[in-house]
Parts: C-alpha cells; sequence; structure tokens
C-alpha cells in the first residue's frame, strides 16, 4: 500500500515537471514570433507594449526648412546692399582720416634754418689724430668742443627754455634729412654709433642749425634677451676696451659736442668703468646728457665735466596717450624750474608727437607785450647745450 503512494507522487511530480517545461517553451515561442524591431525609435513608435512611450517623434517639414534657409540669405544680402549704399563715402572718409593720423616722418615740411653754427665742419684745433681715429680734444687756447660746436640762444625774459634733444638717429639717413629739415634749428640731434657713415648725416644736419652729439649705449638691462651690441658699455668688458669703444663711437669725421647716454646699466658693477668714461669726456671737452632712467650716473661725480640729466625721456611705452602725458609734464617742469630738458627716440609717434607739442608754443614776445596778452604756452626752444653747466 505504501509502495503504491509513492509511485502516485513520483507521477504526480512528473507529470508537473511535464507542465511547466511545455509553459516555458510556449513562451519562448511566442517571444521569437514577436516583431522584431530595427532600432530604438522602432520600437518607441510600434511596440504596443509602450503604451506610455517617453519620446515623441515630429518630423520636420521640408518645405519650411528650405523657406527658413532661403531667408536669411536674402535679409543678408539686404542688409550687405543697403550698408554699402549708406556708408559708402563714411568709408572712404574714414580711411582718409585714419592714414592722416598715421604717424609719418613725410608730413614734415621743409622750413628755413632758424639759427646757424660757427663750425660746420671739423675745427682742425678741436681734433687730433689718435691711430685710425679722429676724436674731439680741447684746443690749446682751451676752446671746448660743446661750447663752440654748439650756439647759445637768447630768450624773451617770460619765456621758459625748452631744450629737444632726437636722440638714436642714423640707421634711416632720410628720416634723419626729414627731421633736420622739418624741425627747428633749436632741436638738438644725436646719431647712433652704428650709423654708417655718420659724417654724410651730421653735416647736412649742423647745415640745417641743429647741434649735433652721438648715443653713449650703456650695457642692457636685459642684455639676455636684448644686446646693445658690440660699441656698448658692457660689465664684462675692461676699462681699456670700454675707453676704446667711446672713441670709437666719438670718431664720426664732423662735429659733434658730445654724448647722449641712452638708458642701460648703471650702478655699482660698473661705476669704476663708467667713471673713466666720464673722465674721458671732461678731457675732451665735451658735454655728458643723462638720459637714463635710474639714478646711477648722478652718484659720479668728475669735476669739470658739462653735464644735465634729462628731466623727461620718452623712448619706451610709445601709446599716444602715454606721450601726451610725459609732454604735459615736461610743461609743468619748465614751468617750475624755468626750463626742461626733454630727450625722444625717433619712432616716428613720438617724433610727430613732439613736432606737434613744440609747435603749439607760443611766439615769443618782448616783455612789454607779454604784458598784455595771454601766453596759454610760454616756452622758447633752445639747444641742448643752452641748458647745461660745467
Amino acid at each position: 500500500m505504501a509502495g503504491k503512494s509513492s509511485f502516485s507522487l513520483l507521477s504526480f511530480v512528473g507529470f508537473g515537471a511535464v507542465v511547466v517545461l511545455v509553459c516555458v517553451g510556449a513562451w519562448f515561442a511566442g517571444s521569437k514570433s514577436d516583431k522584431a524591431f530595427e532600432s530604438k525609435i522602432d520600437r518607441l513608435m510600434f511596440d504596443k507594449d509602450n503604451k506610455a512611450p517617453k519620446f515623441v517623434l515630429t518630423l520636420p517639414d521640408l518645405k519650411e526648412m528650405k523657406k527658413q534657409q532661403r531667408q536669411p540669405a536674402v535679409e543678408e544680402a539686404e542688409l550687405a546692399s543697403t550698408v554699402r549704399v549708406s556708408t559708402k563715402r563714411t568709408d572712404i572718409d574714414t580711411l582718409e582720416e585714419a592714414i592722416a593720423n598715421i604717424p609719418n616722418l613725410s608730413q614734415l615740411k621743409d622750413k628755413p634754418a632758424t639759427q646757424e653754427l660757427q663750425h660746420l665742419m671739423l675745427a682742425e684745433d678741436m681734433s687730433e689724430q689718435v691711430g685710425s681715429l679722429v676724436l674731439p680734444k680741447i684746443s690749446p687756447e682751451g676752446l671746448k668742443p660743446w661750447n663752440e660746436y654748439g650756439t647759445s640762444v637768447a630768450v624773451q625774459p617770460t619765456f621758459k627754455k625748452v631744450a629737444l634733444v632726437i636722440k638714436g638717429l642714423g640707421y634711416d639717413p632720410q628720416s634723419m634729412d626729414k627731421i633736420a629739415r622739418g624741425f627747428d634749428s633749436e632741436v638738438s640731434l644725436s646719431l647712433t654709433p652704428y650709423a654708417p657713415e655718420p659724417k654724410t648725416k651730421i653735416l647736412p644736419a649742423r647745415q640745417a642749425g641743429h647741434e649735433t652729439y652721438v648715443d653713449l649705449l650703456l650695457s642692457s638691462k636685459n642684455f639676455l634677451q636684448a644686446d646693445s651690441g658690440p660699441l656698448s658699455m658692457s660689465i664684462t668688458i675692461s676699462k681699456e676696451e670700454a675707453l676704446s669703444r667711446l672713441r670709437r663711437s666719438l670718431s664720426t669725421g664732423a662735429p659733434i659736442g658730445g654724448v647722449i647716454v641712452n638708458d642701460g646699466i648703471a650702478d655699482d658693477d660698473n661705476k669704476e668703468l663708467l667713471t673713466a668714461l666720464l673722465e674721458e669726456l671732461r678731457n675732451r671737452g665735451l658735454l655728458m646728457i643723462d638720459a637714463t632712467h635710474g639714478k646711477g650716473l648722478d652718484a659720479i661725480k668728475v669735476d669739470g665735466l658739462a653735464r644735465r640729466k634729462a628731466d623727461i625721456v620718452i623712448d619706451g611705452n610709445f601709446n599716444r596717450e602715454s606721450i601726451e602725458k610725459k609732454l604735459k609734464r615736461a610743461e609743468d617742469i619748465a614751468f617750475s624750474k624755468g626750463q626742461v630738458v626733454v630727450v625722444v627716440d625717433p619712432k616716428p609717434i613720438a617724433v610727430m608727437a613732439a613736432f606737434k607739442w613744440i609747435s603749439s608754443f607760443s611766439p615769443q614776445v618782448s616783455y612789454e607785450e607779454a604784458r598784455n596778452m595771454e601766453l596759454s604756452k610760454p616756452f622758447a626752444l633752445v639747444p641742448v647745450s643752452n641748458l647745461v653747466m660745467e
């Protein structure tokens, strides 16, 4: 009896397993027979089991798209046509104004000399041959080149003295010639020691009445990025080499009254070397204009040297606003001290700004006339030698 019951239970379990297998097989068969969707978009759009789709896709209207694409092109064409018609003349005017505002030395017009120099050529008694060089010297009578090669200008009592020096000239002979013939003769000119054939540039400048000088180049402060060349006073050279470089710079074959010292290293590292250079200038009767931005040269005292520290130096930050501020500062100094020395780099923007500035000076009148006039800029140009003292 017990054996019969066990057999019945096994039969029931077996039958149940068969039923489960049949159901599973039927489910898989139904799943395999479902429609195969080619993409996720098809499933979203056509799957009947997806009762609440997350996305509803709306196909664009091709006609509307083409219309929208054509419209901006038409509008842009119409706008461009309108702009061309309405601004054509304005564009030309703007271009002409822009060209006129570009600093250009060709804008300088020739003017007659406003002063004459006594010596247009080298004076024999103030020059000497040293090897292959012809160098300035003090004459046996004690005449000094800085004084003799310059000239003195009379200024009305109510006017302040302004000395303008344009340095770094000579690379471009045409530019120097335009400056020499376009500026008043009282403006002093200084050549770079690298100017080829300096005599051919100095003599015409002196014929136009300009005092002439040469740049003295110090060692560059940024010598790793900018080298001031083989005639600069490097801090690594000997005193003898420094003197040799100075003499080569002074040997121009034409009259020069001294040097304009360009910015560079001037401190305790080369104080001994610079002292020797200043003594050489003194011994040769030359003047020195200190156009450096520091006070290193001020600390070097050399008795008997004709010298002057420039009040304003324009040799960097060449934008119109900065230059105008410096020139305004020069006016303030002239009012407070009665005189000012301005040194300018030969960049056209700086040169033309200086030209415009000095052109704005009030014309000189006598003291009696000045009492009855309002002088906005009572400044008088003088050669730089007029503002130097030994």
